[in-house]
């Protein structure tokens, strides 16, 4: 049977209204309370003994808990601030502490270091940020291009005549991370993915200024000064209008086909000193793929869309690349330069030091 909140009121009331004080102590009687509370309820059918345990669970809660019905759990007891203050220590020493091996140091369940450190402590997961690493030479020349940078490209009109380049590998097989990547299953399903031994890969080359996109050149074999300079330059500027051969800069990174003598003096016949590389007047610094637009936007988002799904060869591979190189616009370019002068005020205020983990 279910007592309501009134009936179980009335046994309290009834149980503490039949006392009796007897040589300087009260004493309460479960037979009378039950008198009572039948004559009170005489057409519920309750069997007597069971009553009398009734009564006994009511009195019992109300003198524990001050309550005459089952109340919500009240749950694990809360965690002091000696334990607060031990998890707090133990993670300003050692922040990559994971949960699990701190609730063997402290001896805290798992799921009560989660709380405290999230609920408590207010601290969060961060995940580290692989970058490039730098020598001790390099964040002054950073310094050097991103105050040359400022000064030149105040005006995005110039930005909308300079190209920045960059080439990047696409692997048939795709990429997978087989530390993050995981099948939630009852069973093992024991998947796999299978590599070639010899992967199959595209090149692709790409030159992007603030208002569009060149498309993309690809290639398969190692890139040398000569297939540079005839598989890639020479049909890139053949394409470029005027206005951006006789204004626009032109940016490459320091790779060994890229600085070679003949390279750079072809680049001169056509930019004069407008040529933004290593070995010419306006240099670009090198280990920085952090401060070119291919580098740290385009490839990757070209990378997570065209693996998407699987393909079989070369040919779809290729197909998918250009399909969502298409896919940027105007709109995109525009923020990822937006994103490119972000990046050379943090690398100016950290004087060329690693910046990434502050964007």
């Amino acid at each position: 049977m279910v007592y309501s909140v009134e009936q179980n009121t009335f046994i309290v009331m009834s149980y503490y209204r039949n006392g009796t004080f007897v040589d300087g102590a009260w004493l309460y009687s479960v037979a009378a309370c039950k008198q009572e509370y039948l004559a009170n309820y005489p057409d519920l059918e309750i069997q007597e003994t069971s009553l009398e345990a009734h009564i006994r669970d009511v009195i019992n809660r109300f003198v524990r808990t001050g309550n005459v019905n089952k109340g919500k759990s009240s749950g694990r007891p809360a965690v002091s601030e000696e334990v607060v203050d031990d998890l707090r220590e133990r993670l300003e020493q050692n922040p990559q502490t994971s949960l699990t091996r701190l609730s063997q140091q402290s001896g805290v369940p798992v799921t009560t270091c989660h709380k405290v450190v999230k609920k408590r402590l207010h601290m969060h997961p961060y995940k580290i940020t692989t970058v490039q690493q730098l020598l001790p030479i390099d964040p002054p020349r950073r310094v050097e291009y991103c105050n040359w940078f400022q000064n030149t490209f105040h005006d995005d009109g110039l930005l909308d005549l300079t190209f920045f380049s960059d080439e990047a590998w696409f692997h048939l097989s795709g990429y997978i991370n087989s530390q993050n990547f995981r099948i939630w299953s009852a069973e093992n399903p024991h998947v796999f993915v299978e590599t070639p031994l010899h992967p199959l890969k595209i090149g692709v080359w790409l030159a992007v200024s603030r208002r569009r996109i060149y498309v993309p050149i690809f290639f398969q074999d190692t890139m040398t000064g000569e297939r540079y300079r005839q598989q890639i330059l020479e049909p890139f500027i053949q394409q470029l209008d005027d206005e951006e051969l006789q204004l626009g800069y032109f940016q490459q990174d320091g790779a060994t086909a890229h600085t070679a003598r003949a390279t750079l003096e072809y680049l001169q016949q056509h930019y004069d000193d407008r040529v933004i590389s290593l070995g010419v007047q306006h240099a670009f610094p090198p280990r920085s793929p952090d401060l070119t637009p291919l580098d740290f936007s385009i490839f990757g988002y070209l990378k997570d869309k065209v693996f998407q799904r699987q393909m079989n060869n070369l040919a779809e591979l290729q197909h998918e690349i250009e399909r969502w190189v298409q896919s940027i616009d105007g709109r995109m370019l525009q923020n990822i330069f937006e994103n490119k002068k972000k990046r050379v005020n943090m690398c100016l205020e950290l004087n060329g030091e690693h910046f990434q983990h502050l964007l």
